[in-house]
């Protein structure tokens, strides 16, 4: 069995889309019974990620790469009746990363979702169209499996739900830190509308005001949000305490993280627990929305606020209180460390080598 899998974004970004190509590839490679790969990495872009960051070291991997705007590779596509299957030399599966790109020419398909679009807007008519070309989809909670199935009509038969893997940060960190000694809050991830990051700044202020010696990260790209913030934080009573990481480096991730003692997620809607997942695995607490793909990985680990009440400075000054005053309690800090090695890459690698096979086999390939 040949596969090919999008592999642009491993090089081309650190977060999201592109850790998980990066870590599912670096876990596949080291299963004893790894099919051969096919990488794609044709296409523009600054590769931000490349040598020991990959993993592939000693690998027995075919990458095809090239600097080259996408438009001209669909162009060439187009004229040449080709494909990314075609030009990795022939593959029985491709597994895509982005619904969009690259054109694939006969291989069966498969997309990952681990995030809807609002329900109407752009971004979701794309996903849908995507979801069109394809032949199958990959999820990664049971309740985004259903959702994915009602929003665009497909047959339950035809998603996938396997688990996401949250191990990579710690391979950096042997031996977890102790909890730094005054109190410290971080969010991850851009700075979009949908993490809500002016409400975590108003309840951080409330909390600060009972414990002044309380700090708050922002470690993420400015998005959507990033003016609003850029003013609220001007204004904040806690400005002093808060920083803002802008363009947080990969490497620096792992120790980052370990030094704080508590991660605020909040999001509109999310279909992965990835992000309170490293959290955990690194010992910290969580507080988080209480959405179901949340619920279902998090379970009684974490410390909850109800979609809505993220505008509720108060509710969310006491979550914070509340995350914190559990970090620390050494039963609490081992729950969430083992609730965390459920979700390992080497397990979302096998599971996902294993539903290829199927697929392939069902196809008669």
């Amino acid at each position: 069995m040949r596969i090919g899998l999008d592999y642009l974004p491993a090089v081309c970004h650190a977060p999201g889309i592109g850790r998980y190509a990066r870590e599912l590839v670096r876990a596949l490679v080291r299963l004893p019974d790894c099919p051969e790969l096919a990488l794609f990495e044709i296409g523009g872009g600054a590769r931000v990620m490349e040598g020991p960051a990959l993993g592939l070291e000693g690998a027995r991997v075919v990458r095809r790469r090239a600097r080259l705007p996408r438009r001209v590779f669909e162009l060439y596509c187009r004229a040449a009746r080709s494909g990314a299957d075609r030009v990795l030399g022939g593959v029985e599966l491709f597994q895509r990363m982005l619904p969009d790109y690259p054109p694939v020419r006969a291989a069966r398909q498969v997309l990952p979702i681990a995030e809807l679009p609002p329900a109407g807007s752009a971004a979701d008519a794309r996903l849908g169209r995507g979801v069109g070309r394809v032949e199958d989809v990959i999820v990664f909670s049971t309740h985004y499996a259903r959702e994915v199935c009602a929003r665009y009509s497909l047959p339950p038969e035809r998603v996938h739900r396997v688990p996401v893997g949250c191990d990579h940060w710690r391979r950096e960190i042997p031996e977890l830190p102790a909890p730094p000694g005054a109190p410290h809050l971080v969010v991850l991830g851009a700075v979009r509308r949908a993490r809500r990051p002016l409400e975590v700044l108003r309840g951080f202020a409330e909390l600060h005001a009972r414990e002044p010696g309380a700090r708050l990260s922002f470690v993420g790209r400015p998005g959507d949000a990033a003016p609003a913030l850029e003013a609220a934080l001007a204004r904040s009573p806690a400005r002093a305490s808060v920083r803002w990481i802008r363009a947080p480096l990969e490497a620096d991730m792992p120790a980052l993280v370990a030094g704080a003692t508590a991660l605020v997620h909040l999001a509109a809607d999310e279909g992965s627990a990835v992000t309170p997942l490293e959290a955990f695995s690194l010992g910290l607490a969580v507080l988080a929305t209480r959405l179901p793909a949340f619920e279902e990985a998090l379970g009684a680990d974490a410390v909850w606020v109800a979609p809505g009440e993220e505008a509720d400075a108060g509710r969310l000054a006491a979550g914070m209180a509340a995350a914190l005053a559990s970090a620390p309690a050494p039963a609490a800090r081992q729950a969430r460390v083992a609730r965390s090695a459920g979700f390992t890459w080497e397990r979302s690698a096998r599971e996902t080598l294993d539903l290829w096979r199927r697929l392939v086999r069902s196809s008669g390939l």
